[in-house]
This record gives structure tokens, C-alpha cells and sequence, in this order.
């Protein structure tokens, strides 16, 4: 538990929530930051350590807040040096003591998400649908820098021979002798783009671009995700076809 409270990270969307440590309301992401800064100090002070970093948990009552957790700080592993300075209790039980408050943040968000679920169902299909279309576009994105690193790796090959070449599609793609398997298929003209044509080709330095390549290979591979979701007034969740 004690490695946990060192480790915590700031959850997407939950910056602004608001946190409330020792009389004083901050934000998810101070107390974070209060946690991180902490955690690396070498020094038992925390007031001190968090007003330099400018936290505003520098003005919370830092012993109310760590009272409840000052017999686990007892009981926890030392940092290693000799003397009280092998074992910062107060420090110690006061980033525990945030560290559950940022719990308590977080549990309460998600048990605000799942009141909306039993609400709506409507909601939960919602979710998925965006969802599924954020994978969309993180796996179109996917094939097109496999296919754009290709492309520039045929004409660093190609750059290096000497055999001419008047292949209208686009260079790692197609009938080009650098193409890989899986775009051997798609013998497509280029279309004009930023990519410069290797020396050894009839076009040589002309700009070109594999797009239309790419965008066949994305289209014979499209994202499948686990679930459909049905936009009606009931969710309907089904295995995908494989």
C-alpha cells in the first residue's frame, strides 16, 4: 500500500475535480501534483517543500490531515538513513491521507457514471458507440503509419540501386520490388504528394503520395470491435463477426 500512494497518477478529465484536504479545496491534479512532490522530497517538512513548489495544499492543516494515518507511518518501511530521518511519519501519513481523498474522488466520479447507467441504458450504448469510433480512427491511423514507414523505407532501398523503374503506384506498395506482403495487393497509381520519387525512377523527384494504396488497405482491414451497439431504446450487444 505504501508503494501505491508513491505511484498515483492523475486519471483524463478528472484535473478540475475538486478535492477537499485539511479545510482546503484544490483541484484533482494539486493534489496529485502535492502527492508527486512529496513523495521525492528528502525531507520530512511538507509546508515548506509544497509552498516552493506552489501547491496551495501548503496552507492546509497538514496535522489534522495526517492524524488518522500517523500509526500506519509508524509501521512503514524506512527511507534507508540513519536517525528520524529514516522514517518521515507526518510526511508519510499526510500523503496517505490525499491519497485516499484522490480516492474518494475517484470513486466518487465513478459511482456518479453508474447512476447514469442504470438511468439510461441509452447512456451506456452511448458510450460504446464513441467508443468504438475513437478505435476506429486509432486503428485507421495505425495502418497508415505502417504503410507511410514502408513507403519511405522503398525509397531509401530503391535510392541505393541503380534499376530503372516507370511503376505508376506509389513506391513500397504494389509491384514495387520493396513492397511488403501485405501491400503487394494494392497496385494503385499514386496520387501527387510530398513524397519525392527515388533517382533510379522515370519521375524522379516528382512528389508523390500513396493515399489511395492506403486508404484500400484500410478498407480491407477495417477496425472489428468485441461489441456492436444498436442506438435504440434497448442495447443490443453481440459477439462481432470474425
Amino acid at each position: 500500500m505504501h508503494d501505491q500512494i508513491v505511484t498515483i497518477k492523475s486519471w483524463p478529465h478528472m484535473e478540475a475535480v475538486p478535492v477537499v484536504v485539511g479545510g482546503a479545496t484544490v483541484t484533482y491534479s494539486q493534489a496529485v501534483h502535492a502527492v508527486a512532490v512529496l513523495s521525492g522530497s528528502r525531507t520530512s517538512a511538507i509546508a515548506p517543500v509544497l509552498r516552493a513548489a506552489g501547491n496551495p495544499l501548503a496552507s492546509c492543516d497538514y496535522f489534522a490531515v495526517a492524524a488518522p494515518y500517523l500509526a500506519w507511518a509508524r509501521t512503514a518501511p524506512k527511507t534507508g538513513r540513519a536517525g528520524a530521518a529514516g522514517r518521515h511519519v507526518t510526511k508519510d501519513a499526510f500523503i496517505r491521507a490525499v491519497s485516499a481523498a484522490l480516492d474518494e474522488a475517484r470513486q466518487s466520479r465513478t459511482r456518479s457514471a453508474m447512476r447514469c447507467l442504470r438511468a439510461d441504458e441509452r447512456y451506456a450504448a452511448q458510450i460504446a458507440a464513441d467508443a468504438v469510433e475513437v478505435r476506429k480512427r486509432e486503428h485507421a491511423a495505425s495502418v497508415r503509419r505502417q504503410a507511410e514507414d514502408e513507403v519511405t523505407r522503398a525509397v531509401a532501398q530503391c535510392a541505393l540501386t541503380s534499376a530503372p523503374c516507370a511503376l505508376e503506384s506509389a513506391c513500397g506498395t504494389g509491384s514495387c520490388r520493396f513492397a511488403p506482403a501485405w501491400l503487394r495487393t494494392y497496385d494503385i497509381p499514386a496520387a501527387p504528394g510530398k513524397v519525392k520519387r527515388p533517382f533510379a525512377h522515370m519521375q524522379a523527384g516528382a512528389g508523390f503520395s500513396a493515399a489511395p494504396a492506403i486508404a484500400a488497405a484500410i478498407a480491407d482491414a477495417p477496425y472489428r470491435p468485441v461489441v456492436t451497439v444498436a442506438d435504440s431504446e434497448l442495447v443490443s450487444v453481440a459477439e462481432a463477426a470474425a
